[in-house]
């Protein structure tokens, strides 16, 4: 067993690594061509590569060549070590992920292992597993033209490159967006979009439409098509959902060569497509592999030993391409699932009921208008585009988040996050199930429906993203809650682990209760007993399956096929797309290529450049060190307030609620001075002892925290960090290396009271409800728990992140600034200014 762990270490028990299995070396050797045959210059050449990790486990050993121009599938179970075979191939070991590399691999001619991710990355395109990782900095603009300074294109022609490239994957109308504010889906696009940009010759794409709609699997599969035809590159794509990828030209529409790993993370087969899944797709179906539907179906067939007209190998007319579901006037159900049973007739109980819900975020409303009922035994699959509120809404009905109107009554609810590695409370995967408090036999059998057993002393966090999501699920169904939700409960499984997780929620809703799930996938929507389809912000009245897939018009609005009409390509059917919070966004296509216009400053000061600012502050809190007196102190304090208060717009209340930290510091300096302060008693009388020494240097000392506080928050909120990190970039010479980690850091910073509520969120839904139904707060405990997984969460984002910025070429090198941020008269004015003002003062007072 071998493990596909994002980060270092692997925590699976010890598996001795035997020789490869049933390798197909005839194929494998029609890519050991020299340079003189066919096809293009090698980019990847290895032998015997093999990627060992400290528990044992690894992926290997492969002897091969990757071409210019190819495109390569790895395909594999969930944990075969698909992301560690990526990481290797990016120079990420053993940089990055605490493995050894056995064998000999050139990339491009370089020692990857020596060399590393940063001196590989004008060669090699990595994109990550999880795209809110992946994703470094504050502005969408910003992180897709970072490879593009780091190679030190021309200001001119970054622009253009950064319009293009989103547009490929279809989200241009994301260019000026905040990538704080983007979903799972879009974000997954950026982060594609700066893997592409610059133009890689090798592209390592680790699941790449995982969190995408139908439109999005299309735009980039279009997208990385016309990529790989333009400019040869070579394309490595690890991808579960084979047939959205595929769509309507089946096994062709492939990449037309596969690499297939056993569970044991062998190579079991390097070579053309068709002949592999021909020869060993009943082999990777047994080690749960998702195959195209035809071959499926295929095998099924074969298995069951007949050939009647309800297992075709070819769609019937009407049905939609890759999916095996009938779409339009001739639909029925094809349950992607055998067994599953539909809705039943029998009226059920009640278990939750939403009226009149309002949904949002901050000032935007996201959903409006809601009612929904859920009876006990129905399994409901929740539909819509990337962005449309699906978790929202399962956030609300799981009473974790107040809605802004309306009520929510009935049983309890269990939650299932999107990202499994928010929820995990346990240090081991057994202990995670324990915290349910469920018996020892129960866990047991868990663990072993699962394939996770041989885990079960393991960390949560060293699980593939596929077993994380399964261990998330289990530690749910064990609670035993009424009401059960599973935010995209087949996102990164293979097809043994989806069918297993789908027929557990099954089984919960004919156990009794009530299941609501919310999917991109058309297999799952057939196997639902309803469907709540939300569209622009309004949540639709459940409807039965077979209605929804024979409404063509309706499956396109809630992204589960590709919207527009014939012939019309993923980029122009996505002109108008849904954003992540339920508004409407335009399409991409006015501006192209120009640079990204900033909003005007809504302050005057931020009009200023950030380094003068900085400068400015440092200049005048070094005098205040040096100062005694408490008058020029005074009089400073009183003319920054009122440059503060014009300057930055802020109101008399915002601006003393902003000192109060500071002011909170000054009076506790001036109370220490003024009983310690040796000297003459002008008061002796008082019961405490009072000097005069004493007053006028704690008043000195306490202005002085006060006026260097009050220049920070004016400081502070006039100025932006990326113009802040790009001037100091220009005019104080700080590193970009130091700059863009810095910036980095603020956007992860940004993201810590999300993370907190994720967190939080997720330890209170094990809570149980009070008696008006409502989630009770955490206790201590619980959020001293909720604290050290914030720090763990943070220290594995910053790992991620680290490896995104030196995938993307940053180094101490040469480079170029897209949005330079230059220094104007109006700052030497500025500058000016506050020296005459400042001398002005201590010659005067």
């Amino acid at each position: 067993m071998s493990t596909e762990a994002p980060s270092a270490c692997g925590g699976a028990p010890h598996v001795d690594r035997a020789p490869a299995v049933c390798a197909d070396h005839g194929a494998a050797s029609a890519h050991e061509r020299s340079e003189d045959g066919d096809g293009g210059r090698p980019l990847v050449r290895a032998e015997d590569v093999e990627v060992i990790l400290p528990s044992g486990d690894g992926v290997g050993p492969w002897t091969g060549t990757i071409r210019a121009g190819e495109q390569i599938l790895l395909l594999g179970p969930s944990g075969a070590g698909k992301s560690t075979f990526l990481l290797a191939l990016a120079g990420a070991v053993p940089s990055h992920v605490r493995a050894r590399l056995r064998g000999r691999l050139r990339i491009d001619g370089r020692d990857p292992t020596a060399d590393g991710v940063v001196a590989l990355s004008d060669v090699v395109g990595y994109l990550g597993q999880d795209p809110a990782d992946g994703v470094c900095l504050p502005d969408v603009a910003d992180e897709i033209a970072l490879p593009l300074e780091n190679r030190c294109v021309p200001r001119a022609r970054i622009g253009t490159q950064v319009a293009s490239a989103l547009r490929h994957v279809a989200a241009g109308h994301l260019q000026p967006r905040r990538t704080r504010d983007l979903s799972g889906g879009e974000l997954q696009r950026v982060a594609l979009a700066a893997a592409t940009v610059a133009g890689p010759k090798l592209l390592l794409l680790d699941e790449p439409t995982a969190m995408l709609d139908a439109d999005g699997v299309a735009a980039v599969r279009e997208s990385l098509g016309s990529v790989v035809a333009d400019a040869g590159v070579a394309t490595v794509l690890v991808e579960h959902r084979l047939d959205e990828w595929a769509g309507d030209r089946g096994v062709a529409a492939l990449p037309a060569r596969t690499i297939a790993l056993d569970r044991s993370g062998h190579v079991l087969a390097d070579g053309p497509t068709a002949g592999v899944l021909a020869e060993h797709g009943r082999r990777l179906r047994e080690e749960g592999c998702w195959l195209p539907w035809d071959l499926d179906q295929e095998l099924a067939r074969e298995d069951r030993g007949s050939d009647d007209d309800g297992a075709r190998a070819e769609p019937e007319a009407g049905a939609e391409a890759g999916t095996g579901i009938a779409t339009g006037s001739d639909a029925r159900i094809e349950p992607g699932f055998p067994g599953l049973s539909g809705p039943s007739a029998v009226p059920r109980p009640l278990a939750l009921r939403a009226r009149s819900l309002t949904l949002g975020h901050g000032d935007t409303t996201v959903l409006s208008g809601i009612d929904l009922d859920l009876a006990a035994g129905d399994l409901v699959a929740v539909v819509g585009r990337n962005g449309a509120g699906k978790s929202t809404l399962l956030g609300a009905l799981a009473r974790l988040d107040q809605p802004r109107t309306g009520t929510v009554v009935g049983s309890a609810a269990g939650l299932v996050f999107q990202r499994p590695e928010s929820q995990f409370v346990g240090t081991t995967v057994r202990d995670e199930l324990a915290d349910t408090g469920a018996s020892p036999e129960r866990i047991e059998e868990m663990l072993a429906r699962l394939r996770l057993a041989d885990w079960s002393g393991s960390s949560p966090f060293r699980l593939s993203g596929g077993q994380q999501r399964r261990l998330s699920l289990a530690a749910m169904l064990l609670r035993d809650r009424p009401v059960l939700l599973a935010d995209e409960p087949g996102f990164g499984l293979d097809h043994a682990a989806h069918r297993t997780v789908m027929g557990m929620l099954r089984s919960a809703a004919d156990e009794g209760r009530a299941v609501v799930m919310t999917t991109h996938d058309l297999r799952a929507v057939s196997a639902a007993d309803a469907v709540v389809v939300i569209v622009d912000g309004t949540v639709l009245p459940p409807l039965a399956p077979a209605a929804l897939i024979a409404d063509r018009a309706l499956m396109t609005a809630a992204g589960l096929v590709p919207s527009g009409g014939e012939g019309a390509g993923p980029v122009a059917r996505a002109a108008a797309v849904t954003g992540s919070r339920g508004g409407t966004v335009a399409g991409a296509g006015a501006g192209a290529g120009a640079e990204p216009v900033e909003p005007a400053p809504a302050v005057p000061l931020a009009h200023r450049n950030p380094t003068v600012l900085l400068g400015l502050l440092t200049a005048v809190s070094g005098l205040c060190l040096f100062l005694t007196d408490p008058a020029p102190l005074a009089v400073l304090y009183l003319l920054l307030t009122i440059a503060v208060m014009v300057g930055t717009r802020m109101g008399p209340r915002r601006l003393l609620r902003g000192q109060l930290p500071f002011a909170v510091f000054a009076a506790g300096v001036f109370t220490v001075n003024v009983l310690s302060r040796p000297g003459r008693e002008p008061w002796p009388d008082l019961p405490v002892r009072v000097t005069e020494e004493g007053l006028v240097l704690g008043a000195a000392l306490a202005l002085r925290a006060l006026v260097i506080g009050l220049g920070a928050l004016g400081v502070a909120r006039a100025t932006d960090p990326r113009r802040t990190m790009v001037s100091l970039q220009q005019h104080a010479r700080l590193p970009a290396r130091y700059a863009l980690a810095l910036l980095a850091g603020r956007r992860l910073l940004d993201d810590l009271p999300e993370r907190w509520s994720v967190l939080t969120r997720a330890h209170r839904v094990r809570l149980p409800l009070r008696a008006d139904g409502s989630v009770p707060p955490l206790g201590p405990r619980r959020l001293l728990g909720c604290a050290f997984g914030l720090l763990v969460d943070v220290i594995r984002a910053a790992e991620r992140i680290a490896l995104a910025l030196e995938s993307r070429g940053l180094d101490d090198g040469p480079r170029t600034v897209w949005r330079p941020v230059p220094l104007t008269w109006v700052d030497t004015v500025l500058v000016v200014a506050v020296a005459g003002v400042v001398t002005g003062v201590l010659i005067v007072v």
